[in-house]
């Protein structure tokens, strides 16, 4: 009978050994982004009054313009009632 039959193996059946790059390693995602903050136009809304009340600033209204000129268009005083407009942080 050899010595070995009655020696348990401990040796590891398969192994793989991971990648030096991490790029086999099952890691959850952390978010890229939170939620961005909008804003719903209403009826008599202009964007300097939208700065001023969600953003502290009046002036700060070319910033929210910047983000929505697809929304917007050409001419940022004419936003309408409805719009839903992306604000900055």
């Amino acid at each position: 009978m050899p010595d070995n039959e009655n020696k348990p193996d401990y040796a590891p059946k398969s192994y793989n050994m991971p990648k030096m790059d991490f790029s086999d390693a099952k890691l959850e995602k952390a978010p890229t982004e939170a939620k961005a903050k909008t804003y719903t136009v209403d009826s008599g809304d202009n964007l300097s009054a939208i700065a001023r009340q969600e953003l502290g600033d009046a002036n700060r209204w070319r910033e929210i313009y910047e983000l929505n000129k697809d929304t917007i268009g050409d001419n940022p005083d004419l936003i309408q009632p409805g719009m839903e407009l992306k604000l900055p942080s």
